[in-house]
């Protein structure tokens, strides 16, 4: 009797589960564009204050260079510990992706708010530009964690499996990717170039309109959520400890925000308009999918190796005649951005694999915190050399103090990918060689790729 009842019950049981995936899947695929399109969004706001901002202050609001490295860096520091508290605060508080769509939602208006009242800072008098744009500035810096933290969560919140959730991240990439090519293509040209603020704020405020009205998007349109489970315990590759990811976070960032905030200067002093960022921007864009398909097929210490020799190639682009021909920018911003794209997406799935295990938004926070501390630190540094060098003359030097340090962040970048094939085919190899292959994950939710 209990033979035959189970020969009926279980064949149902696995068609009820079936089902359920399925209806799963649909949902995903239907809100999958939704969240895309508010992080393409959120990234463009997030782009235009990393790459623009500090031109901005001191080109077009007529601030110095060192009190320009230090608004930026005071303005880092604070959205890194409000990262951080409400990172905490909200890690027994958004327990499932429903909760944090809705807190995102919440917090876009705030944020482009003190966005919009940032940019209008050239309509005041020079006397008052200074005070108003660091009181705006911190005021967006404030409130920018509580749109992207909350939605930072959410592909930790999802039920995806390992692969299905570097997919993910890697569309959210590609997504922030295309936002850095829209700031470089029609941002970066409004404010480099057309002289006319008006063009500057109408951008801003259909920006503006965009993130809102994503985010809302977001908030409206159901995803599958739910308590996840892992397919192991651990970090990448179940051989990265959350510290490591930390330190090589920390070390990325800092270098990338230093050669993301002298670009601009060599793009309109050396070049003429936007050049290494946007081919960055494309580079990391058109990788990230070959990046996620690169880490089902090798080991996680071979893809850093491969982006280790593309940075080092770019560092050397950099220093060579050929970094203000058409094709030595184009070959050195597209090694950039698919070398630092690789480890970015490698950083963000190992992060995201541990805050899938519970207090997702505490994961978040910290990792965000450490971010934008680097970029402070980094720029702070960048300002002071771009204070202590006419820059508008000397970048046009290889070997000046600003091109140095951008060859020298491209290096750095590099070393630390080398660092980490090193730790994991070290661990690897104490392990007994178990981490770097995946088992075989339960059937779960995938998102398509």
């Amino acid at each position: 009797m209990i033979g035959k009842t189970l020969r009926t019950v279980v064949p149902f049981a696995d068609d009820a589960i079936q089902y359920l995936l399925e209806t799963s899947r649909r949902r995903l695929a239907a809100s999958f564009p939704a969240y895309l399109i508010a992080h393409y969004a959120k990234s463009q706001l997030w782009h235009s204050s990393t790459l623009l901002f500090g031109f901005f202050l001191t080109e077009i609001c007529g601030i110095g260079a060192r009190s320009m490295g230090w608004i930026m860096a005071a303005s880092l520091l604070l959205n890194g510990s409000i990262d951080l508290a409400m990172g905490m605060w909200w890690r027994h508080r958004i327990t499932d992706e429903a909760q944090a769509r809705r807190a995102q939602a919440l917090g876009a208006p705030l944020t482009c708010a003190f966005f919009l009242l940032f940019c209008a800072t050239p309509f005041l008098s020079i006397d008052a530009r200074s005070a108003w744009a660091l009181v705006m500035l911190l005021g967006f810096r404030a409130t920018y964690p509580l749109l992207d933290v909350p939605q930072n969560s959410i592909p930790a919140l999802l039920s995806l499996d390992d692969a299905a959730r570097c997919r993910l991240l890697a569309h959210r990439n590609v997504a922030s990717g295309i936002a850095g090519i829209a700031v470089s293509v029609i941002a970066a040209p409004i404010l480099m170039r057309d002289g006319d603020l008006r063009h500057w704020m109408l951008w801003a405020f259909g920006l503006v309109l965009v993130v809102c009205g994503s985010a809302w998007c977001v908030a409206r349109v159901p995803m599958p959520g739910g308590p996840t489970r892992p397919d192991r315990p651990g970090g990448a590759d179940g051989t990265l400890g959350f510290a490591t990811i930390l330190w090589a976070l920390a070390m990325m960032i800092a270098a990338s925000a230093a050669f993301r905030l002298i670009e601009p200067y060599y793009s309109a002093f050396v070049q003429g308009g936007a050049g290494l960022l946007l081919w960055a921007s494309i580079g990391g864009t058109i990788s990230q999918p070959l990046w996620a398909r690169g880490r089902s097929r090798w080991s996680a210490s071979v893809m850093l190796i491969a982006a280790a020799f593309t940075l080092a190639g770019s560092a050397g682009l950099v220093l060579s005649p050929l970094r203000s021909a058409p094709v030595g920018v184009v070959l050195a911003g597209m090694a950039f951005g698919v070398g630092s794209g690789g480890l970015w997406l490698m950083l963000w799935t190992a992060m995201t694999a541990l805050a899938a295990q519970g207090g997702a938004t505490r994961y978040v926070g910290i990792f965000t915190c450490v971010s934008k501390t680097a970029q402070a630190v980094a720029i702070v540094t960048a300002g002071h050399v771009l204070a202590a060098s006419p820059y508008r003359l000397t970048l046009r030097d290889p070997w000046s103090p600003p091109s140095l340090m951008m060859a020298g962040a491209l290096a750095e970048i590099a070393i630390v990918c080398g660092v980490l094939a090193f730790v994991l085919t070290l661990n690897r190899k104490r392990s007994g060689g178990i981490s770097a292959t995946r088992p075989p994950a339960a059937p779960t939710v995938r998102a398509r790729g």
